[in-house]
């Protein structure tokens, strides 16, 4: 290991605070769901604007 490579051991406390799979899978649906319903309306008010074209 030379001096400018880094020191493997100050990765270690990102990893300890990185939450698990249980913890961030209910927010990713949360997002999904979210995300779903925000297309849902901008292809309505799309579609609505065409439909008055």
């Amino acid at each position: 290991m030379s001096a400018s490579d880094p020191d493997p051991r100050t990765h270690r406390p990102l990893i300890a605070a990185t939450p698990d799979a249980e913890t961030v899978l209910p927010w990713l649906r949360t997002l999904a769901v979210l995300v779903g319903f925000l297309t849902l309306a901008i292809l309505l008010v799309t579609l609505e604007l065409l439909g008055r074209v």
